[in-house]
């Protein structure tokens, strides 16, 4: 019998399919410790996020259209497999990257001279 190229994991929240490829699938095998453990906390990227963020299963299957999934997971079990910040974050909003802005030492000497009145 010829050895299957890719593994299937279905994520507990959505039911969606992840073909993982061999090396990918051996990696998080040896992350879970066993593949059963492997396939009992699996949960996609994007669930992970939504639900990192402080959506609920309900809101996470919604918001991912995977509504129709009968998802056995509990909330309890979410926060043992994604881990329990603890904190809650009022802004989920991605925050725009701002830069710094550095003045050329010339106009940084000249603005304190200005300012100290010399």
């Amino acid at each position: 019998m010829k050895e299957k190229k890719t593994r299937k994991l279905i994520c507990r929240v959505t039911g969606k399919p992840l073909f993982a490829g061999k090396q990918y699938y051996q990696k998080k095998i040896e992350k879970a410790g066993s593949e059963e453990a492997l396939h009992d906390t699996y949960i996609c990227r994007e669930a992970k996020t939504l639900l990192k963020k402080g959506y609920t299963i309900l809101d996470t299957k919604e918001s991912l259209k995977a509504a129709s999934f009968e998802s056995t997971i509990t909330q309890d079990e979410v926060k043992i497999i994604i881990g329990d910040t603890g904190s809650l974050r009022l802004n989920n909003d991605a925050q725009p990257k701002t830069n710094i802005i550095r003045t050329d030492p010339d106009v940084l000497k000249f603005i304190e001279n200005i300012t100290n009145g010399t």
